[in-house]
């Protein structure tokens, strides 16, 4: 099979499967590929739609920012304040049935009862050390802080419930966006940042600043892309060391933005999101559990591309990227055929299988749609240097399946 095949294909191990960080000598032909690309011409298409400035409930949109003071975000024009929206039945018909079919996305979180507390607790009393193993081999890597690793993860699961966006903020908050729009600005990002050569951390952290900032903030269908280049900019400058440049970033959007314009709505963005940029990703998480496997390669790889799906399905907005993580390692060993999620796998998850088992059938369906679902990150784990995990999954699906 495509991922067995290319078992040997020599991978760089620093968790996001990408060359060494370097600046990009070239930008215009780097990014040319993802300018031109389909994904591309439709988020054109979609900034492109003359929409006038929305108000949701006295909030001000991105349209409205003034740099010069905060106050101007809340005002509002009182010639437009007061007048009532009329609309034709039909008009009100169909306002109704989109609305229905926006409410039919439910978040997706852990499962929680007594039961699966107490084997969380009977396992983390047979696994805890108050002090480090002294014959496993992480306790003599100083990088990997063996005496703070409980106290790290136990910090970083508080983060991911103060960082988790609002699920519903699609129609609550954003009244001209729908979770199709963003499907293709996800699908856009994932191409962006892979041209970029970027850590997987910049990407779920992007991903995070713009679900964030869209629960918070409603904005005007016409920058939606600028929200989304943005977040990118500013995930990249948090975790890279050589991060894209502002005039690169101009290009993505096919210069539809001058750098000015996209300073300042970096400005406000991070102004939006009070700086707060620590959103613990779920890449972290996976590195903790792998522990468990050895940190074997091939299943972290298989999970990574799990991991990205993810990101395309609204329902998974506010998931805790931890139980993401669990569900995309635990999915992966079932296809690689591994074993049982053992009590190792418990205890540096964090999850039981019973809490994984909604969440890997989720996954599954969304690989056997996966042209409709997520084609951008298909055609990028299909590479080799991912060791064709896309490829190997659907080997899998159909033997398994037969479809």
């Amino acid at each position: 099979m495509g991922f067995q095949t290319a078992r040997g294909v020599s991978s760089n191990e620093n968790e996001g499967m990408v060359h060494s960080k370097r600046a990009i000598a070239a930008p215009r032909q780097a990014l040319r590929v993802v300018s031109n690309s389909e994904v591309n011409r439709q988020v054109r298409l979609i900034s492109k739609t003359t929409v006038e400035p929305v108000k949701v409930d006295d909030v001000a949109t991105y349209d409205e920012y003034d740099d010069e003071t905060e106050d101007d975000m809340a005002v509002e024009d009182e010639d437009t304040k007061h007048t009532p929206q009329y609309l034709t039945d039909a008009e009100s018909d169909e306002e109704e049935e989109f609305q229905v079919m926006e409410e039919k996305v439910e978040p997706m979180s852990p499962k929680w009862d007594r039961e699966i507390e107490a084997e969380l607790r009977s396992v983390v009393g047979k696994f805890f050390r108050e002090d480090p193993d002294p014959k496993d081999e992480d306790t003599w890597d100083v990088s990997m802080v063996a005496e703070y690793g409980p106290e790290i993860f136990n910090y970083m699961r508080d983060l991911e419930i103060k960082y988790a966006p609002y699920p519903q903020y699609v129609p609550d908050v954003q009244s001209e966006i729908t979770w199709e729009n963003r499907a293709t600005l996800m699908n856009w990002i994932v191409q962006a940042h892979s041209r970029f050569n970027l850590l997987p951390e910049t990407l779920f952290l992007a991903v995070n600043l713009i679900d964030r900032f869209l629960s918070k903030r409603a904005i005007s269908l016409s920058r939606f892309q600028l929200c989304g280049a943005i977040a990118l900019f500013i995930a990249a400058k948090y975790e890279e060391i050589n991060c894209p440049s502002v005039q690169q970033m101009a290009y993505v959007v096919s210069n539809d933005y001058t750098t000015e314009e996209l300073l300042k709505a970096e400005r406000f963005m991070v102004n939006e999101l009070n700086f707060e940029m620590g959103y613990p990703g779920p890449m972290s998480f996976l590195r903790r559990t792998s522990k468990a496997d050895d940190y074997d390669s091939e299943t972290r790889t298989l999970a990574k591309y799990f991991l990205e799906i993810t990101i395309m399905d609204p329902r998974f907005v506010s998931s805790p990227p931890s139980w993401l993580a669990a569900g995309a390692h635990y999915l992966a060993r079932k296809m690689l055929h591994q074993g049982k999620w053992t009590e190792a796998h418990v205890y540096y998850s964090g999850y039981s299988e019973t809490q994984l088992r909604p969440l890997a059938d989720v996954l599954i369906d969304n690989c056997i749609d996966y042209k409709n679902n997520h084609k951008a990150i298909f055609d990028k784990y299909s590479e080799r240097r991912f060791k064709r995990s896309a490829v190997f999954v659907q080997e899998c699906l159909r033997e398994s399946l037969q479809y």
